[in-house]
């Protein structure tokens, strides 16, 4: 008996594998049928995944009865009799031609533009997985790589927001690869089990993230589809004190780090409110963000780039977006010309009425025991700002791609005050004015040989002008005392010509070089009390060319090694700039990288620090004297680790910056002045992301300190203290859910608080936190011809009171007094917007 139920049980252990081993078996039989055809019919029967030409495989005739103990077997069999050979890539059967007979250094190029399915718009900065490295497209879309033979590629291509495409393509012709943008409903074109690229891209590249605008729409603030509420849930870039004027990356100080748009500088506007972008975000196409270490092609900054593609327009349909919230009117307009071929964009945002009412703020009064005594200022602001884009772009020839853009934007805010405290009376009025202009123009060349040429001719201009005029008026005999009465007009411009190539060399290795001439000139004109305090005009013209080496061993290593070099005609010098960074990617999940680099500016926005310690900040151009050239090394170290649908990225920087510049007017203590200094930053960002299903979690923090130097600090005290800018801690937090069509959002940010001092020269200072939740809804109707889409934000729905960066000022009283006015940062806003296209 126990015998019996000994081989009873054996008998149920073996029955499974038994039975599994008889489902598993492949039976072929066919009689003179396309092998194309036999191969889809086992990919119906018994779930066997190819990827192959149809049509090559369409030539092959099979005649064949057998069965097979896995599909191994039966693939091999079927292929034994024609010149075809195959792969595993997962449990995917990659099927191509033999390789024929090779002439020695023959070069098989693969080539292609890749663009939106929809609307035609280049797709730049694409990820491209071949057989044999990894490459990424250009601005245009365009990418071209040497190949070992000329049999069919297997690729795999992705862009952030679009359907990730598995293909086969053959070397030789330019190919033309249409991605599926993710807000195409699946039912409206044939896509099954394909996988989504979401929100960001992250850890792939030293310092480097890459995000998708189109999720902007979704964000808590899209009143004016703001792309900066997208950038600044990223870890590394500063959300905390809501500083929109400037980028603050890494610890950068103001002006350090760049914003472009189609090649052109954005210097940025006041754009007091922070639902409003410094440019219209309808025409952002792609935004790229380098946060330190990044390649020789990009210089003149030492923080962070910020670099923004604006659309090409809709190519095979007029399409128009209208959007009115309770902020701006926002429109965009596009037509197609020339059989398709080329498109004229026109956007156009505008206040449509004065956005601030008179209100009352709590200030604080600084009594002579230095305790803080709460008063009420009334304050009367008034606010107006507009901008224009105009875009042309269109394909020349075969496959030469070429753009004009153009930009301009006007920003006014101001406000009065006129209140009574402690029997006087406070009388001032500021106002700063902020134009800015800017354009390009762009022609992309795609050579026979695999190799591409851009020409980049841009120009941008700003104008920035500041009154402050306060006064105390005596209340009990109406004497009047005119404590600061200031003038500023600063304007900066720049044009830039340039040449960018880039050559495959061999199947793993480029060469991208290129040069061009920037042209620099600065105003600045300050007068306190009709006095002048500054008075500078400087131009310069540089002359620049930079190379580097692009060496791929296989799909794990990818090396870059080259350097940027800048004569300076008004210097007379020469500054040399080398890079270095490295990828490995010891399997598909895990990515280690590092860089290297100097860097020069050479426009700064100084500082300028008045007797109470409040900041203005104002451009120059660097002459070597009053104001040095700012030069930098950046040491940036990361580690990521993708797996389907998570991401978790960690990277670690070191920064130090010489050449510091700052204007300090502290009455008997310090002579007015410009002094130099110089200031270091280090620090930790740690990303961690969900995606699921078009939905996405995520969870950004940064642990940070930025510290500086100055030659005006007494000599006992002269050591590193804590920057403007210098924060500990920031926290931030976002979850987008795709209910289509109601999509929800929300997102929360802390921040630990920035040193704001209530006595430069002893150091008081004190630490504000920043802490803010947002949360919006929205529902996209008439899904047709005409769409529709209707949605509310909530911003700082908790309403926290929180300070905004920058944007805080000291207001002396009398001798033994002072006035705090801090600006308040977005308190509880409801915002609804209405969004009409076709």
């Amino acid at each position: 008996m126990f015998k019996r139920q000994i081989g009873f049980i054996i008998f149920l252990l073996i029955f499974p594998f038994y039975l599994s081993a008889q489902q598993a078996e492949i039976s072929v039989n066919a009689h003179n049928q396309p092998l194309n055809s036999i191969l889809i019919g086992l990919r119906d029967k018994y779930a066997i995944r190819f990827s192959f030409d149809d049509n090559l495989l369409s030539k092959y005739k099979v005649t064949l009865t057998k069965s097979f103990a896995t599909a191994e077997k039966a693939v091999s069999s079927l292929l034994k009799p024609f010149p075809l050979i195959y792969s595993l890539q997962g449990d995917v059967f990659v099927i191509w031609k033999r390789k024929t007979a090779t002439r020695i250094n023959e070069k098989y190029f693969l080539k292609g533009y890749i663009e939106d399915s929809k609307t035609g718009e280049p797709l730049a900065y694409s990820h491209i997985l071949s057989d044999e490295k990894n490459t990424v497209s250009d601005v245009d879309g365009y990418f071209s790589e040497i190949v070992s033979h000329d049999t069919v590629c297997h690729l795999v291509i992705s862009h952030l927001g679009y359907y990730i495409l598995d293909t086969l393509l053959r070397p030789g012709s330019v190919h033309s690869i249409r991605l599926t943008p993710s807000s195409v409903r699946l039912q409206e074109v044939k896509i099954i089990g394909k996988a989504i690229d979401y929100v960001s891209q992250i850890g792939q590249k030293p310092g480097i993230i890459r995000l998708n605008s189109k999720v902007a729409t979704h964000l808590p603030g899209y009143g004016d589809n703001s792309v900066f509420n997208l950038l600044r849930l990223q870890p590394g870039i500063l959300a905390s004190g809501e500083q929109t004027n400037s980028m603050i990356i890494w610890g950068s100080y103001a002006g350090q780090s760049k914003v472009m748009f189609d090649g052109f500088t954005v210097y940025g506007l006041r754009n007091f409110n922070d639902n409003i972008s410094s440019f219209n975000p309808l025409m952002a196409r792609d935004i790229e963000v380098m946060k330190g270490g990044y390649d020789a092609r990009y210089g003149g900054r030492v923080g962070g780039i910020v670099n923004i593609s604006g659309i090409t327009g809709n190519t095979k349909k007029v399409s128009f977006v209208f959007n009115v919230n309770n902020m701006t009117l926002n429109s965009l307009l596009e037509i197609p010309f020339k059989n398709n071929r080329s498109s004229l964009a026109i956007a156009f945002r505008h206040t449509y009425f004065n956005l601030y009412n008179p209100t009352d703020y709590t200030a604080h009064r600084t009594d002579t025991a230095n305790r803080r005594i709460p008063i009420s200022i009334h304050v009367v602001p008034d606010y107006v700002f507009r901008d224009m884009n105009i875009k042309y772009s269109g394909i020349a020839g075969k496959n030469d791609h070429y753009f004009l853009s153009l930009y301009g934007s006007n920003d006014i805010f101001d406000y009065n005050i006129n209140q009574p405290v402690q029997f006087r009376k406070i009388l001032k009025h500021t106002q700063e004015e902020n134009r800015q202009t800017g354009g390009s123009v762009f022609y992309g060349k795609s050579w026979k040989k695999g190799g591409s040429t851009n020409f980049l001719v841009s120009f941008s201009a700003l104008q920035k002008r500041f009154t402050d005029d306060y006064r105390i008026e005596k209340t009990w005999n109406g004497d009047i005392k005119t404590l600061n009465k200031t003038n500023s007009i600063n304007k900066l411009s720049e044009v830039t010509v340039k040449a960018e190539n880039r050559f495959p060399v061999s199947t793993y290795q480029a060469f991208e070089f290129g040069g061009g001439l920037i042209g620099n000139s600065s105003f600045l004109e300050v007068d306190t009390f009709d006095v002048a305090m500054s008075n500078l005009n400087v131009s310069s013209f540089r002359l620049f060319a930079y190379f580097q080496d692009v060496i791929s061993a296989g799909k794990q290593v990818t090396l870059k090694v080259g350097g940027r070099m800048t004569y300076a005609f008004n210097l007379h010098k020469f500054y040399p700039e080398p890079r270095f960074s490295a990828i490995y990617k010891p399997s598909a999940q895990w990515t280690f990288s590092l860089a290297w680099g100097l860097y020069n500016q050479f426009v700064s926005e100084t500082s300028r620090v008045d007797d109470q310690g409040n900041y203005r900040y104002l451009w120059v151009v660097s002459d070597n004297e009053d104001v040095p050239v700012l030069k930098a090394t950046h040491n940036v170290a990361g580690i990521s680790f993708v797996q389907k649908e998570y991401l978790i990225s960690l990277e670690g920087y070191y920064k130090t910056v010489s050449g510091l510049s700052r204007f300090v007017r502290y009455k008997n203590i310090i002579a007015p002045d410009i002094y130099h200094g110089k200031g270091r930053s280090y620090g930790l960002d740690l990303m961690i992301k969900k995606d699921y299903k078009g939905s996405t979690f995520w969870v950004a923090y940064s642990l940070s300190r930025t510290e500086e130097m100055f030659d005006y600090y007494p000599k006992r005290l002269r050591k590193y203290r804590r920057a403007p800018q210098d924060q500990r801690h920031e926290v931030k937090v976002g979850v987008m859910v795709n209910l289509h069509p109601v999509y929800l959002s929300a997102n929360y940010v802390y921040g630990s608080g920035f040193p704001i001092g209530y006595n430069q020269h002893q150091r008081i200072e004190k630490d504000y936190p920043y802490s803010r939740l947002d949360a919006a809804a929205s529902w996209k109707f008439l899904n047709r011809k005409l769409k529709g889409e209707i949605g509310i934000s909530i911003l700082n729905v908790l309403n926290t009171q929180n300070i905004k960066f920058s944007n805080f000022e000291k207001i002396p009283l009398n001798q033994t007094s002072s006035i705090n006015i801090y600006s308040d940062a977005i308190p509880f806003t409801p915002t609804l917007y209405l969004k009409f296209s076709f």
